[in-house]
């Protein structure tokens, strides 16, 4: 064998060695107990963080990032965030405890329980990227109109922009939504975006958008006057808050209760003057403050040659593949006061017909959705008030998985545990043969 033969050999065992010290690290117990111990770290600061921060805004931070920033005793550290270590944790198991592990018919159980493991773990990530959740108002039939029915959800925390056309009827004839995709991210330092559709003859500028308007009381401390607006604008010796029919905005801190935040925007509409051209001057502007059911939609109207428009800053809707109907709300409060004791929701669901009796306990599933008793209204509701039922909607494809999972990892346990026994009795048996016969 020649000299470099002998030095190619020679790097070809340190690839495989580096490689093979890489798979050993990705597939052994030490990042095993590891990845463990920062999934316990991290669920204790979650949990801890949802005091100050909200349930939304701590889960954003500690279970659904790649990397966080958390102050330890006043230092801060990088950690990691539950959704890699989830990610981790599933290559750990999926190297070290199928592939890596030694397979014997003998003993399947360790093999079946990891498995179900795997399956959990992956029900969080189908979990993660598509449920959709919102909710649904249904108020008590009065005969009058269709209030009680419906087949759209609301989310509580996804706002969008909605670009509605109407005919001479006062009929919405052509809708466009600009999602809580394209409203997200920074909107500091008056940073601005324009929209375009090919079948909406204008451009719609979107500026000074602010997450919350409102303050702890539901009020709307971020909306002010134009006075107001003058002296702030004085007092730090810049024009910062717009002020658009006779109001401006300012943010407030964000509720960590986060479906009580209240957004609000500034729009400019820019009219097309050729194919792909708009003007340069706005032929109106607006300003959007957040609308939110129960109460009517404020949308902000236009006209366009002989068109009606209307640009309206709603929650974001979707819109469920059946409708249901309200026919009965039930709902018992403590004696001698007026606070609701329980509450319970009878529907049904148009076009089969099917009644279900929806409570606290007890949700309606139907065609992948799942619908809870959440709440109800209006608040302080008298004698003789029309009230409405707040449904909870959930859809969620990897719903049952985790507990399809645990039966897999019951499974495996038990037969890993009467294998154990089995094998123990054995033992036994031939020890106190072996000292009979002795």
């Amino acid at each position: 064998m020649t000299e470099t033969e002998t030095e190619a050999g020679e790097v070809a065992a340190k690839q495989k060695s580096l490689l093979g010290n890489i798979y050993d690290f990705f597939s052994g117990y030490l990042l095993a107990v590891i990845l463990l111990t920062f999934l316990l770290a991290l669920t204790y600061f979650g949990t801890m963080a949802q005091v100050e921060m909200g349930l939304y805004e701590a889960s954003d931070k500690y279970f659904e990032s790649l990397f966080l920033v958390e102050k330890i005793a006043g230092v801060s550290f990088v950690l990691p965030g539950v959704y890699l270590v989830s990610a981790l944790l599933f290559l750990n198991l999926t190297l070290g405890a199928i592939v890596r592990a030694r397979k014997s018919w003998r003993r399947p159980g360790m093999l079946i329980a990891h498995g179900g493991i795997l399956y959990i773990l992956v029900a969080g990530f189908v979990a993660f990227h598509y449920t959709k959740e919102g909710n649904m108002l249904l108020y008590e039939p009065n005969g009058s109109d269709e209030m009680h029915q419906s087949d759209e959800i609301y989310s509580l925390i996804n706002w969008s922009i909605e670009i509605s056309k109407y005919g001479s009827d006062g009929k919405r004839k052509f809708i466009h939504v600009i999602g809580p995709d394209q409203l997200s991210g920074s909107w500091k330092g008056g940073k601005a975006r324009s929209f375009r559709h090919s079948e909406i003859p204008f451009a719609l500028k979107v500026s000074g958008y602010e997450k919350n308007i409102a303050n702890g009381k539901g009020q709307l401390a971020g909306l002010m006057g134009a006075e107001k607006a003058k002296v702030k604008n004085k007092e730090n010796n810049k024009k910062t808050i717009r002020v658009v029919e006779g109001f401006g905005i300012e943010s407030m801190p964000t509720n960590k209760t986060m479906e009580f935040n209240l957004p609000a925007t500034y729009v400019d509409i820019y009219p097309r003057v050729g194919t792909d051209k708009y003007s340069s001057k706005e032929i109106t502007s607006g300003l959007l403050i957040g609308s939110s059911p129960p109460f009517a939609p404020k949308p902000f109207t236009f006209s366009i040659g002989d068109e009606q428009w209307s640009v309206d800053l709603t929650r974001h809707r979707y819109t469920l593949p059946f409708a249901i109907e309200l026919e009965n709300f039930q709902k018992e409060d403590h004696p001698g006061t007026m606070r609701a004791r329980e509450y319970s929701s009878d529907v049904i669901k148009i076009d089969t017909g099917r009644k279900v009796h929806i409570s606290m306990n007890k949700p309606m599933r139907d065609a992948g959705y799942t619908l809870y008793q959440a709440s109800w209204g209006p608040e302080g509701a008298g004698p003789g008030d029309r009230l409405y039922t707040s449904l909870a909607v959930s859809h969620n494809p990897a719903d049952q998985w985790p507990k399809y999972g645990t039966y897999v990892i019951a499974i495996g346990m038990t037969i890993h545990f009467v294998q154990k026994l089995f094998s123990y009795l054995k033992r036994t048996n031939r020890t106190r043969r072996r000292e009979e016969g002795s």
